[in-house]
């Protein structure tokens, strides 16, 4: 599985003085056309399992790992966007709806800055449509108030869900998975996708009850049996790639 690839590409710190006029409008989501993949908080798997595959990815970290939503599976292809870039499914990752705004700098240090991809298509800097970032007086709109709000909350989802995560390490739950696709007729649209961790039942039932009781009592339990029952859904990523490949089931 390929490693999650950035969607932002000109990252600056938000001013009232030099975007006092900007505003936003997403129109459509070109922007993550390229993405297979896209983390999802570990409070959003019970959502995002109705329609995605939710595995998770190491991170470089030894034994951190983050739970992604796939979205498609050959490098620079998202099987959940139509024709006009709109998502297909009923939930979009959080990760994604953030976009074009972004928390920088140091957490540690307590000096996150509000941040905009300078670049997006989804900037309109005259302000002639879409939602404004600034009143007229430089004070924030009641539209990036609500996005500050977002942003906060997706930053402290993120620190639950690597506590998430990291228990699961700590409980050896999660295992290395492959899973091998074939397309009859068109073999050489054969892939082997690989990197990605799931949970087995097996491990899960070894548990012992305290530590079983103790995921049910953190809402652990729930999302784990989320994330398995999800895997069913790339059976729908393959008949999306079979469609764009003209073959019939």
């Amino acid at each position: 599985m390929a490693k999650q690839l950035m969607i932002y590409d000109n990252i600056q710190p938000l001013s009232s003085d030099t975007h006092r006029n900007w505003s936003v409008q997403v129109e459509d989501y070109s922007f993550v056309s390229h993405l297979i993949s896209a983390p999802v908080l570990a409070t959003e798997i019970p959502f995002a399992s109705g329609e995605f595959p939710i595995v998770f990815s190491a991170t470089s970290n030894e034994g951190e790992y983050i739970p992604l939503a796939i979205m498609g599976l050959k490098d620079g292809e998202n099987l959940m966007l139509n024709e006009k870039s709109q998502f297909v499914t009923r939930y979009i990752p959080a990760f994604i709806r953030r976009y074009p705004f972004v928390l920088g700098g140091d957490k540690a240090n307590d000096t996150m800055a509000l941040c905009i991809d300078a670049d997006s298509k989804a900037i309109v800097q005259d302000g002639s449509k879409g939602r404004r970032l600034f009143e007229e007086s430089g004070e924030q709109s009641s539209h990036l108030k609500e996005v500050v709000e977002f942003l906060k909350d997706y930053q402290y989802r993120a620190e639950m869900t690597k506590v998430f995560c990291k228990r699961l390490h700590e409980l050896d739950l999660l295992e290395p998975m492959q899973a091998n696709i074939t397309f009859k007729g068109r073999e050489d649209a054969n892939m082997n996708l690989t990197g990605f961790f799931v949970v087995k039942r097996e491990k899960l039932k070894a548990l012992s009850d305290a530590d079983a009781l103790d995921l049910f009592k953190k809402d652990g339990l729930e999302l784990i049996y989320s994330h398995i029952q999800s895997l069913s859904n790339l059976n729908h990523l393959i008949s999306k790639k079979s469609e764009k490949l003209g073959i019939t089931q």
